[in-house]
C-alpha cells in the first residue's frame, strides 16, 4: 500500500531562492511531493512537478489588501486561530508597517499548512517565532554554514532565539556531520539530525579539466567571497613562498563585492600583481569554464559547512586542495581523492601545491577518478532527493 501523498513548504522567503534551493524545490516536486512555496516573488518561475506558490506583494498597497483578504480566509477558515495570530504578530511588532510585514509573511501559510514545513535559513526562527506556535505540522530545520557556525556567535540574540527553538523542531536537516554536531550546543537533539549531503549537477561529471603538464605555468584557482573564514590572505602567503622558490604559478581569485584592503595590500607588500589575478564574481556557467581551465583548485577557508565549489571541482576534474575545515574532512580524503591540510597553515599549502606538481601523470589521473566517484556516488541529485523524501515521511509516520 502506498504512503499518502505529503505537501512540504520549502521556505526561504524569496521566490526563486538560491540555485542549490530551486533544484531541491526541482527535485522533490518531480518525486511525487506537494510542494508549497511562501514568500516574495521577485520574478516568474516555473516548474515541471506540483509546486504551488503563494507569494507575498512588496508594495505597501497590494500588501495592505493582500493582508485584509488573507486575514477574511482565515477569520471564516478557523476564527480561533485569527484572533490568536493577530495577537501574537502585534504583541512583538509595535510598527503598522512592520506588523503588515509580518502578517503577509505569516498569513498564507495559516490559510495553507503544509504537513512539513521546511525553514531553509536558521535566522528564520529569530525572524518569525509566532509560526511554531501557530502551524500546526512538522518543522523541518537545515543547518548551513555560517547561520549555525559562527552567526549565533556574534548574536546573542540569535543565539537564544536557537536555544528556545530547536528543543522544539521535529527534524533538523545538516549539510555535514560537523554542522550537526554544532547545532547540539543549541539544544539540537542528536537523534533528530539527519545528514543529507548537497547534490552536484550531474552534467559536470561529463565534463573535463585541463590537465597540468610539468614545465608549464601552474594555474591555481580559489572561488568565493570577500570573507574572514575564507582564509585568502594565507593563500596569499602561501603564494608568496611559491614565488620565492621559483615555481612558476598563475594564481586566480574569483569573489563576490570590493576587494578588501588587507588583500590589496598583500598583493602590493609581496609583488604578487604579476602571479596574482583578481576578478569579480561571473555567471555559473562562465565560473565552471574558468574551474576547467585551472590545474588546481585552492581552499584555504578556516571555516565551511561543506564548500559547493569543492564539489563541482571534483566532478570536474580538477584536483583539489582544502583545509580541513566543517564539514571537507568528509569529502575529500588524503592523497586519495584529493589534498586535505590544517587550517591557517600557509607553508603546508606550499607543500602540497609543491607535492602536486611533482606527482606523476598516473596518481592525479587516479585522483581524479576516484573524486569523480566520490561525487557520483555520495553527492548525486538522486541520492539527494531520496534522502529528502525518505526523511520527510518518516517524520510523518
Amino acid at each position: 500500500m502506498s504512503e499518502k501523498k505529503i505537501t512540504v513548504a520549502i521556505y526561504s522567503g524569496n521566490i526563486p531562492s538560491t540555485t542549490f534551493i530551486e533544484n531541491l524545490i526541482e527535485g522533490l516536486s518531480e518525486s511525487g511531493l506537494g510542494i508549497y512555496l511562501f514568500g516574495k516573488q521577485a520574478r516568474d518561475v516555473s516548474y515541471k512537478g506540483d509546486v504551488k506558490i503563494f507569494s507575498t506583494p512588496v508594495s505597501d498597497l497590494k500588501l495592505v489588501i493582500f493582508v485584509m483578504k488573507e486575514s477574511l480566509k482565515l477569520l471564516f477558515k478557523d476564527s480561533q486561530l485569527f484572533f490568536k495570530s493577530f495577537r501574537k504578530i502585534r504583541s512583538r511588532k509595535k510598527k503598522l508597517k512592520i506588523f503588515f510585514t509580518e502578517a503577509g509573511a505569516i498569513l498564507p501559510i495559516l490559510n495553507n499548512p503544509p504537513d512539513i514545513f521546511h525553514i531553509q535559513w536558521a535566522k528564520t526562527v529569530e525572524q518569525y517565532p509566532e509560526l511554531f506556535e501557530l502551524l500546526n505540522c512538522k518543522f523541518v530545520l537545515s543547518l548551513r554554514g555560517a547561520h549555525i557556525n559562527y552567526s549565533p556567535l556574534n548574536d546573542i540574540n540569535l543565539a537564544n532565539a536557537y536555544r528556545k527553538t530547536f528543543p522544539i523542531i521535529d527534524g533538523f536537516h545538516a549539510v555535514s556531520e560537523a554542522i550537526g554536531n554544532e547545532s547540539i550546543k543549541y539544544g539540537a537533539d542528536k537523534a533528530k539530525i539527519k545528514v543529507i549531503h548537497s547534490s552536484v549537477r550531474e552534467d559536470l561529471l561529463k565534463k573535463s579539466a585541463e590537465l597540468y603538464k610539468k614545465g608549464k605555468p601552474l594555474k591555481i584557482i580559489s572561488i568565493g567571497r570577500y570573507h574572514w573564514k575564507k582564509g585568502y590572505h594565507y593563500a596569499l602567503d602561501a603564494m608568496k613562498a611559491l614565488k620565492d622558490d621559483g615555481v612558476n604559478f598563475k594564481y586566480t581569485l574569483v569573489a563576490q563585492g570590493e576587494i578588501p584592503e588587507e588583500i590589496l595590500f598583500m598583493l602590493d607588500e609581496y609583488k604578487l600583481h604579476d602571479d596574482v589575478e583578481v576578478m569579480k564574481g561571473m555567471s555559473y556557467e562562465k565560473l565552471i569554464e574558468k574551474l576547467q581551465q585551472s590545474h588546481l583548485l585552492l581552499l584555504p577557508s578556516v571555516e565551511e559547512g561543506i564548500a559547493n565549489v569543492v564539489l563541482e571541482a571534483m566532478a570536474t576534474g580538477v584536483p583539489v586542495i582544502t583545509t580541513d575545515c566543517g564539514g571537507m574532512s568528509e569529502v575529500v580524503k588524503e592523497n586519495i581523492n584529493g589534498y586535505l591540510i590544517p587550517v591557517r597553515n600557509p607553508r603546508l599549502i606550499l607543500e602540497k601545491i609543491k607535492e602536486f606538481i611533482s606527482a606523476n601523470s598516473d596518481f592525479k589521473a587516479s585522483m581524479i577518478k576516484k573524486a569523480k566517484r566520490t561525487i557520483s556516488e555520495e553527492f548525486s541529485r538522486e541520492k539527494q532527493i531520496n534522502d529528502f523524501k525518505n526523511f520527510y515521511y518518516s517524520l510523518t509516520r
